[in-house]
């Protein structure tokens, strides 16, 4: 009798542990899947985990992250449960549950066994390795887009360079040659209309090398103290018009505690109002500029949004590349943008975009 007790124990014994190592077999394979998203991971988990407990009809899983939560049906339903907590890099970030519906065998339980428990803590071990890895990856990810980006945005401003030297001498011949003819006597109307034109479109030509050399060549300019708060508050006017006739509404948002910071105080003015025009181009039916200013421990931060359509996830990467633009023909040449960039990474910032709370585009400089 003895024996087969024994027997009958080291057989339920070897069931539970058979049950342990799949859930955690399980949980592998689930991460294992590139293919699948974190949240989808952390969803079928959640449903599998209470298969290795002793009562697996009656258990019910629940995994919470960051706010977010994955749990089997009718998890709240649960008149009993544990817990244990998901670390991730040292911080706390969510907790992995198990529970029993209260009825039939369950319904006497108070408290788990402690093998239960042991298998709960190793299990909330392994989803904190997964949404580890996975961040990482993201991280990584992220970086490679990053460089791949700078990369590009280096190739293209030297052949930017090259371009503008080759170009600013024949059309400095075209812009003084038609300058020269203007002022012979006699010249007949529609020759001198047509000169006018001619040199208008000279100096658009030269507008556009001096914002590529911008672009290629950065360059230090003019560094001074700069009270960001005020140079935003004084750059307003020069939108403010623009914007009363397409309807926007400009909001300002400026930290008063902004410290001043070293930079060229006309390219962050250019900055600015780039990104000003910008959003207010990005309302045709109105709506609101919002300008920010917030101290970032040893970083200023400005942010300039925009409520309109917001901008294509698809056009991001491409977004401060020269010479591309999504509006119309003669609306844009697609250089500001670039100029932006080539300025921000000039004062050893960054410049990014983001979908702003109010629907449309937020650049965070």
């Amino acid at each position: 009798m003895a024996r087969t007790r024994s027997t009958t124990a080291v057989k339920a014994a070897l069931r539970e542990r058979v049950k342990e190592l799949t859930c955690l077999y399980s949980m592998a394979q689930h991460s294992a899947d590139p293919a699948r998203t974190l949240d989808a991971v952390l969803d079928n988990i959640a449903r599998s985990l209470p298969a290795a407990w002793r009562f697996p009809g009656a258990a019910r899983g629940r995994i919470e992250l960051d706010g977010r939560r994955f749990e089997s049906p009718d998890f709240d339903a649960c008149a009993v449960t544990q817990e244990a907590a998901i670390r991730i890099r040292g911080r706390l970030r969510g907790r992995v549950c198990v529970g029993y519906r209260p009825g039939g065998r369950t319904g006497r339980i108070r408290a788990f066994l402690p093998e239960e428990q042991r298998l709960l803590d190793e299990a909330a071990r392994q989803l904190s390795l997964i949404v580890e890895r996975r961040e990482v990856q993201a991280e990584q990810e992220a970086i490679r887009a990053r460089l791949h980006q700078a990369d590009r945005l280096a190739t293209i401003g030297q052949m930017a360079s090259g371009m503008a030297h080759e170009l600013n001498e024949p059309l400095g011949s075209i812009l003084g040659f038609a300058q020269l003819i203007g002022k012979t006597k006699r010249l007949p109307p529609q020759a001198r209309a047509d000169l006018r034109k001619i040199e208008a479109a000279a100096l658009h030509a030269r507008d556009i090398i001096r914002k590529l050399m911008l672009f290629a060549r950065g360059g230090s300019g003019c560094r001074a103290r700069v009270d960001l708060n005020r140079l935003i508050e004084e750059a307003a006017s020069l939108w403010t018009i623009r914007g009363e006739e397409e309807h926007v509404r400009t909001v300002c948002e400026l930290d008063p505690a902004q410290p001043a910071i070293w930079a060229d105080p006309g390219q962050m003015k250019q900055v600015l109002v780039n990104l000003a025009v910008n959003a207010i181009q990005a309302m045709p039916d109105g709506g609101t500029l919002r300008i920010a200013t917030r101290r970032d421990g040893a970083w200023t931060e400005m942010t300039v949004s925009d409520s309109g359509g917001g901008i294509p996830e698809a056009t991001k990467p491409r977004l401060f590349d020269p010479f591309f633009t999504t509006k119309e023909v003669n609306e844009g040449v697609g250089l500001g943008l670039s100029v932006v960039h080539g300025i921000v990474a000039g004062h050893g910032g960054t410049i990014g975009v983001e979908r702003s709370p109010a629907g449309g585009a937020l650049f965070r400089v």
